[in-house]
């Protein structure tokens, strides 16, 4: 590994280990001092508002991230990406404000929780705002991981000072949203302050195309949040929220894992793109080398969490609650296995080797196949169904990957 990518690679992975140990140093206090029910609030408002927040990133971190990589030295042109980005975003964010508060009219579960949505709906500017596409495509990962360390510390020290009853659930959502939004405004005071980049409107045909660029990105997210968010918020609509509460515990554990190694293919992506443009076989030789890290990493992890579960829940939870949270998180166990090992396909090689058109279509079978299996697994095993159908959603994935790699003689060479 060079240089460069090495140190991106310790920045991203310090920053993801930043976004995720700290919640889930929050974790055990929040579910103990709020308790299964209300904790389970915040965990549906959150997967709620994640719809809004995918539509206002519309695929944009993909795709504008692959024309920073080609633009990086040209500031005007860097200056054009950044500003019809930053203002397509604008765009879907307003719409998705609109949408949002229709639901919250027209749906009497959400208008009785009108006060915590309306805080997670913070998210979604604060989507706006972060730019991590732009350093990520600059490799200058350095200034992101240094900049949300800070507010995302303060968070955690703000929750155990005030955080103290079960009726402060909304406060502990509220400093939470906060940390993000001021990470986001810090990021884009620094990109103004070094003068990387000069003003400039774009046009509408520039956001048109921005936007049908990031199509593909958005159709495969959207598909992807339909068997992993959606799961949080159906659970919301047909169970309790201790329920919620109990299944949002183990989740933010297996999510945080995979969420971390999701470091592995956003530093490796852009240098994969570029060697792509040199060698086909030295991109596949350098994709297998990230696939083999990613499976044997994940899958001993799956071995770990397996044999640990109890231990996990006792440290994490105590209380007598989240005993179910075990069977869950054993269920659940070799999910990051999958989900990495197919974000290393899809991103590093079916958006490199442009073949993303079917991975939208793949995604959108797993999406069916999961919203079809979901809802009867929860009217009959509660948690447990949802924690199983998510996990063959992703095995699913993983055959109809590796199907379409065969049928195009991609061959990764680990």
């Amino acid at each position: 590994m060079d240089p460069i990518l090495r140190k991106n690679f310790s920045y991203l992975f310090l920053l993801q280990n930043i976004n995720y140990i700290i919640p889930l140093l929050l974790l055990p206090y929040l579910t103990r001092v709020l308790g299964a029910d209300n904790f389970g609030k915040i965990a549906f408002a959150q997967a709620f508002v994640a719809y809004f927040s995918m539509l206002t990133d519309f695929g944009f971190g993909t795709s504008a991230m692959q024309e920073i990589v080609k633009v990086r030295k040209d500031k005007q042109a860097l200056s054009k990406v950044y500003w019809t980005t930053t203002f397509a975003k604008l765009l879907f964010a307003s719409a998705s404000l609109v949408l949002f508060l229709l639901f919250l009219l027209g749906i009497p579960k959400l208008g009785q929780m009108y006060l915590l949505l309306l805080i997670a709906f913070v998210a979604v500017p604060s989507s706006v705002l972060f730019p991590i596409w732009f350093f990520q495509g600059l490799e200058k990962m350095s200034y992101v991981t240094w900049l949300s360390s800070i507010p995302k510390i303060l968070v955690l020290i703000f929750t155990f000072l005030l955080v103290r009853e079960k009726s402060d659930f909304t406060l502990a959502l509220l400093i939470q949203v906060a940390g993000t939004f001021v990470t986001s405004l810090v990021c884009v005071l620094l990109i103004v302050k070094q003068k990387s980049i000069i003003f400039y409107l774009p046009s509408r045909e520039d956001i048109k195309s921005a936007i049908t660029e990031s199509w593909h990105f958005f159709a495969s997210g959207f598909a992807t949040n339909i068997y992993t968010t959606t799961n949080t918020v159906l659970l919301g609509f047909f169970s309790s929220d201790a329920v919620v509460g109990i299944f949002a515990a183990s989740e933010k554990i297996i999510r945080a894992i995979i969420a971390l190694f999701y470091s592995v293919y956003q530093v490796t992506f852009p240098r994969i793109n570029a060697y792509y443009h040199e060698s086909r076989e030295q991109a596949l030789i350098f994709a297998g080398k990230v696939l083999k890290v990613t499976a044997i990493s994940t899958f001993l992890t799956g071995i770990l969490l397996l044999a640990a579960a109890p231990l996990i829940v006792k440290i994490m939870f105590g209380v007598p609650q989240y005993n179910e949270t075990i069977v869950i998180m054993r269920l659940s166990s070799f999910l990051p296995f999958f989900a990495n090992c197919n974000a290393v396909l899809a991103v590093n090689l079916l958006f490199t080797f442009g073949l993303k058109r079917y991975l939208t279509r793949i995604v959108g079978a797993a999406g069916i196949f999961s919203i079809l299996l979901v809802v009867p697994a929860i009217l009959f095993f509660q948690a447990r169904g949802v924690a199983v159908v998510a996990t063959f959603t992703e095995v699913l994935i993983s055959i109809l990957l590796f199907y379409v790699l065969k049928k195009h003689k991609i061959k990764i060479m680990l």
